[in-house]
C-alpha cells in the first residue's frame, strides 16, 4: 500500500518547479532563483508553454494576436506573457539568457510570420504589442 502514502519531500525543498523543454538544469535553476523576487510578474515557464500556444495555435494562416485567458484569474495579473518572458531575459545571467532566446526566437519568429503589424501602435511598444488583435 506504499502508493497510498504521501510523497516525501526533502526538507527545504518544496514540489518540482514546472519545466521547460529544452533548458538545461543550471537555466532552469537560474529561472527557478528570479521567480523568487517578491516582485517577480509570474512563472516563466507558464508564460512559455502559453506563448508557444498563441504561436502554434489552431486556425488560418494570419491570426491575431489576442490571448483568450481570463483577466481576473490569470496568473500574471494582466501582464503579457511574452512581457515576461523579455524581463527573463533580461535578469538571467547570459548563458541561460541565451538558452531562453534560443527557444524563442523560432517561436517568436512563427508569431511574426503570422500575425500583421499595427500599423497605429505606439512606436516605442514592444515589438510584440505592435501587432493587430483584432480584424
Amino acid at each position: 500500500m506504499r502508493q497510498n502514502l504521501p510523497s516525501r519531500v526533502r526538507p527545504g525543498h518544496g514540489p518540482r518547479a514546472p519545466r521547460i523543454p529544452g533548458l538545461s538544469g543550471p537555466a532552469l535553476a537560474a529561472i527557478a532563483r528570479i521567480e523568487r523576487r517578491p516582485s517577480w510578474p509570474g512563472p516563466v515557464s507558464e508564460a512559455w508553454r502559453r506563448w508557444r500556444a498563441l504561436a502554434h495555435q489552431p486556425g488560418p494562416w494570419v491570426m491575431y494576436a489576442a490571448d483568450e485567458h481570463c483577466v481576473c484569474c490569470d496568473p500574471f495579473a494582466g501582464a503579457d506573457v511574452r512581457a515576461v518572458l523579455e524581463a527573463a531575459c533580461a535578469a538571467l545571467p547570459r548563458r541561460p539568457a541565451a538558452e531562453l532566446r534560443a527557444l524563442l526566437a523560432p517561436l517568436d519568429a512563427r508569431f511574426l510570420a503570422r500575425t500583421l503589424n499595427d500599423p497605429f501602435a505606439a512606436p516605442g511598444d514592444p515589438w510584440w504589442s505592435r501587432r493587430l488583435t483584432s480584424a
